[in-house]
């Protein structure tokens, strides 16, 4: 392991405790899992990684220490689990393929949002600011020193690579954007569907539909 930290310094890791991180990391695995970082000079290595999507790090163990990635100017690609993730904007994007000449790649993250003010046993006085929230996005509840209720919610960013280029969508609107020529029919699975894009699988399977009609 020695020898692990000693090449993670020298050419790509900022050996960074988060020990005192005072917000708890949400992990994209269960567990810090086997993957691979292959460098841009061909070179391989292998430890147990994982992503933590609220704080958009990547963590990697060294011994029984966590330890964060923070730079990706010399990585090529990282394997996790049988998954593939790219650096993108000092972050990792997951990398799907759709068909052969088009991918789907997705930033993950996950954010605090406010749902009211605990103003009593079991009871939340609900703001103007909250109405949006689904129920649906969330996975967990915090009350903050201010009593103010907070709800985890997904706010996942997604990419479309087409004939080059990087198309960006978080949501329905701005999803049918990308495809003018096809909206009533997009619409129609969406609607036929129920889809959420706080849903991968969801993402995946329209933006499928959507390059094959």
């Amino acid at each position: 392991m020695k020898a692990l930290k000693s090449f993670f310094t020298a050419v790509i890791f900022s050996l960074t405790s988060l020990s005192a991180a005072a917000q708890a990391p949400i992990y994209l695995f269960e567990e810090f899992t086997d993957g691979t970082v292959l460098l841009k000079n061909r070179s391989v290595v292998k430890t147990k990684f994982n992503l933590d999507i609220f704080h958009d790090k990547f963590l990697y163990m060294d011994g029984d220490q966590i330890m964060e990635m923070t730079d990706f100017s010399n990585v090529s690609v990282v394997t996790i689990g049988g998954r593939t993730f790219i650096p993108r904007d000092k972050s990792l994007y997951e990398t799907i393929e759709l068909d052969g000449e088009h991918s789907l790649f997705i930033k993950r993250h996950q954010k605090k949002n406010p749902l009211g003010k605990k103003v009593g046993y079991d009871q939340v006085a609900h703001g103007m600011n909250t109405q949006s929230l689904n129920p649906e996005y969330y996975s967990q509840t915090v009350t903050n020193r201010s009593q103010e209720v907070m709800v985890t919610v997904t706010d996942n960013k997604y990419f479309l690579l087409s004939g080059g280029k990087f198309r960006g969508f978080t949501d329905r609107r701005s999803f049918l954007k990308l495809f003018p020529d096809r909206k009533v029919a997009i619409e129609a699975y969406m609607d036929t569907n129920h889809i959420l894009f706080t849903d991968e699988d969801n993402v995946v399977a329209l933006t499928r539909f959507a390059l094959g009609i």
